[in-house]
């Protein structure tokens, strides 16, 4: 299999539609850091190259998962405004390492599956959502400039599509999205904790009527996430996965 970003699916094109100032280098020495503590000399011993998990036989490396915690650290840090390095805040840092191995293994497995499907992606659609980038950016040197703050390059993003293509089409293929289901009960619960809402934010509530659309998409979206949910915890139920760190 070729080398795998499968680390930024989840970050990258959230990255795209709020890119504002993302670029500075976290500069910390802390034992979250291993990046710098091997330039400062810290860690010696320290191997991006380390295997971490192997998942059906597939590797994440050390560089896998270091690319991977501190793109989403720095992603959460400006969302909301912690230092995740305070010790103070050493339970979320703690809890995003773990949420950051099981996305990494999930995704892989994802894509295996895609494998095992048989499933490809038109290179006119890579194509297309480069261009589309591209024109979102402004410019192509503003789009170059996007590419080398990300440490990537123009190969690896059209992987990072392809990959992702390949997962949505997994679950189009798996899964019967299109046809989720509710009750009334469930939409006149989620308006009454709307309502409570609105009501705690000192707010007058919309009628039922004019957001009852709404409500029921958000419904539906939830029901959409707990099927796929239900069908990565399966999947990865049935893959042979081999931790080597502690």
């Amino acid at each position: 299999m070729k080398k795998s970003i499968l680390w930024l699916l989840p970050i990258l094109f959230i990255a795209l539609l709020s890119f504002s100032g993302c670029e500075d280098e976290m500069e910390t020495g802390s034992e979250d850091n291993p990046v710098d503590e091997q330039e400062n000399g810290i860690d010696p011993d320290y191997d991006t190259e380390k295997v971490l998990v192997r998942v059906n036989g597939d590797e994440i490396t050390q560089g896998d998962f270091d690319t991977y915690i501190l793109q989403l650290k720095h992603q959460y840090e400006e969302q909301q405004g912690l230092d995740l390095d305070d010790p103070q805040h050493g339970d979320i840092a703690e809890e995003l390492k773990i949420r950051a191995m099981n996305d990494l293994i999930e995704q892989r497995a994802l894509v295996q599956r895609s494998e095992e499907l048989d499933l490809t992606v038109p290179s006119s659609f890579v194509d297309q959502q480069i261009q589309g980038i591209i024109q979102q950016q402004g410019s192509e040197e503003e789009f170059e400039s996007f590419l080398e703050n990300r440490e990537l390059t123009r190969e690896d993003l059209e992987v990072l599509i392809e990959e992702d293509q390949l997962i949505t089409a997994v679950y189009e293929q798996e899964l019967d999205l299109n046809n989720i289901s509710y009750d009334e009960e469930e939409l006149d619960a989620l308006y009454d904790r709307f309502v409570k809402q609105r009501e705690d934010m000192g707010r007058e509530p919309e009628s039922f009527e004019e957001v009852e659309d709404e409500l029921a998409q958000s419904l539906i979206q939830r029901r959409r996430q707990e099927v796929q949910r239900n069908y990565v915890e399966n999947l990865i139920d049935n893959s042979d996965i081999e931790y080597f760190f502690n």
